[in-house]
């Protein structure tokens, strides 16, 4: 996940410092943060002046990076941030912080672009207090945004969606019908369900093919996308690349929840945009560890004397899934993809 932050004074860049720092350094998340500030008050090798302006600056973090935090007023980071605000389910996570580091605040993406969980986990590594304004959240509610973001399941039907958030804030129970094994406890606003006819409005979760009913579906992202390249392919060419992998596996971009690759391209800048505009998650593994995956795949003696495997692309696909390669290795203008699927038996929903 690429957290670029922005701070404008001495103070906020010292805050600024601190938020990166932490967050590049917890176990947990694999966060690559990256701050911005005005040159007169960059102290660090890892900070970049910023040489251009704050309307370039955000143009630029809405198009390439997953999260953008301003240490600054709020004022500021509204106005800069509204003239690229677009879809919800694009958007970045986009959090305030005071320069003093006092409070933490998600002003966009707080569910699905994951602002609130990041909020919360700045606060508690520099002491602060996050200040989500969500309503399910306030009111400790059933958010069907972080429960699908959560278990790596796409969204169907967005009003769909809103309608249901609103229906759990009045109190109404709301339907689960689910083909899949279910983890951890089931809050209070969902109840099981058999069929679409016992409550007004449902979630389901499967192959179901029941229609008479108000349905939300949730459908679960199966499959990893192995991807390798040659140093440098833009992101038209991979992301060209990606779109043909999965239309000849016969899925779409929805379907994907992880690209996968070697770790000599966690860097490339085509993946990084593919898995912001698709709000996929990465992977990057060790020759030794793709070369330790069981499997038959493609065998190329030029990928081996570059990065020490045969190959990456299915490898890295199997590896990211722990299930089986559906499309072996496609190749076009120095890019490659495969696609593996992770096995439905082993498939889990998870309440937190």
């Amino acid at each position: 996940m690429e957290i670029r932050l922005i701070s404008f004074s001495e103070k906020g860049y010292d805050t600024a410092a601190k938020i990166s720092s932490r967050l590049s350094h917890l176990q947990k998340n694999r966060y690559d943060c990256i701050p911005y500030a005005l040159e007169k008050y960059v102290k660090d090798d890892n900070a970049r002046p910023l040489t251009y302006g704050l309307d370039e600056w955000s143009r630029k973090g809405f198009a390439e990076a997953d999260a953008l935090v301003f240490v600054c007023a709020c004022g500021i980071a509204v106005r800069a941030i509204a003239p690229h605000v677009k879809d919800k389910t694009k958007d970045p996570a986009v959090i305030v912080v005071d320069e003093l580091g006092h409070h933490v605040i998600p002003i966009l993406s707080g569910h699905l672009g994951g602002a609130n969980m990041l909020a919360e986990e700045i606060a508690e590594l520099i002491g602060s207090q996050a200040v989500i304004t969500t309503a399910t959240d306030i009111n400790k509610k059933f958010s069907v945004d972080t429960f699908a973001k959560n278990n790596d399941l796409y969204i169907t039907d967005m009003v769909k969606a809103k309608e249901i958030s609103s229906a759990v804030l009045k109190g109404e129970k709301i339907g689960f019908i689910c083909e899949y094994d279910i983890e951890g406890n089931i809050p209070e606003e969902l109840e099981l369900a058999a069929s679409g006819a016992e409550y007004d409005k449902n979630i389901r979760i499967g192959n179901s093919s029941e229609e008479d009913g108000y349905f939300l579906d949730l459908i679960p992202k199966q499959y990893a996308l192995g991807m390798g390249c040659r140093k440098g392919k833009s992101f038209q060419e991979i992301e060209a690349m990606a779109l043909k992998a999965a239309e000849d596996a016969g899925i779409t971009m929805d379907d994907i929840c992880i690209l996968a690759s070697i770790d000599l391209k966690k860097d490339e800048t085509g993946f990084r945009e593919l898995c912001k505009k698709y709000r996929i998650k990465s992977k990057f593994f060790s020759a030794e560890d793709l070369a330790g995956i069981p499997g038959e795949f493609s065998s190329s003696d030029f990928v081996s004397g570059v990065t020490g495997v045969d190959n990456v692309c299915e490898r890295a696909a199997v590896a990211a899934s722990d299930g089986y390669l559906i499309l072996s290795k496609q190749s076009a203008k120095g890019v490659t993809a495969a696609i593996a699927k992770r096995d439905e038996k082993e498939l889990k929903i998870r309440f937190e």
